[in-house]
């Protein structure tokens, strides 16, 4: 596919048989690169970028993290899913740059899930080749709350007071060789430490499934070159946009597609 253009015009697109296309306006619409099996391919990058547009670093976002973690490597936590957890990232001093609420999955190859999905495209714009999430398994109940919870059943098993707030094996996981002590035989500087690791579980990723298999793709057409009033190209003057082929990307459950859906209106109503 390609444009004929005279100055800046497009007078017709060219397909790949050599059949042209003519029309007074033309609306670049192809999506991004990601699931590329529905046909988008990042095609529209290269044909906007023929036409002297600017196209952002593309990367995943909206897609399921890669840890080489020793429990994830062991596939120990493998198919196990956390509900209503809360999820961050964090930087190089460990300062918070984003918290999501949702539910996550562990996999065999890291970890996937709302929560997961809407961290990605933040852990992928970090610069360290690895980077740290924390994980809250109960955001709901403080330190100080689940103290008095493992305290006030002295002689029961710390496993079986905690799979009435956890999934067993994630219990299991998270107390270790404690799993089967009774509460009152654990020292309080050992009983923090596993409220620690419930509250503030803190593992590496470095990286994600790729651009293929993410919901999303972050980047694209510079939105400094187009006019969000129309959707009009300001380099080609019969030119319009639509969709994820802009800069513009937003977390999953609709956002991404009711603005496709908006923006193509908007290009529409002005042709």
């Amino acid at each position: 596919i390609d444009w004929k253009v005279t100055e800046h015009h497009i007078d017709s697109l060219v397909l790949e048989d050599n059949s042209v296309i003519q029309a007074k306006n033309y609306i670049l619409a192809t999506g991004g690169m990601s699931f590329p099996h529905t046909g988008s391919n990042g095609d529209g990058y290269r044909l906007a970028q023929k036409l002297g547009h600017t196209v952002t670093d593309l990367y995943p976002s909206e897609v399921a993290l890669t840890s080489k973690e020793s429990f994830i490597q062991a596939q120990t936590l493998k198919g196990l899913s956390l509900q209503n957890i809360e999820l961050k990232v964090l930087n190089a001093k460990n300062k918070t740059v984003v918290t999501q609420h949702s539910d996550i999955i562990f996999t065999h190859f890291g970890i996937s899930g709302p929560a997961a999905l809407r961290c990605s495209g933040f852990v992928l714009k970090q610069k360290e080749r690895e980077v740290t999430l924390s994980l809250d398994a109960l955001p709901n109940i403080s330190k100080a709350e689940l103290l008095h919870i493992m305290q006030a059943e002295p002689k029961k098993a710390l496993k079986n007071i905690l799979k009435n707030y956890l999934p067993q094996r994630y219990a299991d996981f998270i107390c270790m060789e404690y799993a089967d002590t009774k509460s009152n035989q654990l020292n309080d500087k050992t009983l923090q430490s596993i409220i620690e690791h419930i509250k503030d579980f803190r593992f590496k990723v470095n990286g994600s499934l790729p651009i293929e298999k993410a919901f999303v793709t972050a980047g694209g057409i510079s939105l400094k070159e187009i006019d969000p009033k129309t959707m009009k190209s300001k380099i080609i003057d019969n030119l319009y946009f639509a969709g994820e082929v802009m800069d513009i990307h937003a977390y999953t459950g609709g956002y991404n597609i009711t603005c496709a859906f908006s923006s193509g209106h908007l290009a529409g109503e002005v042709l």
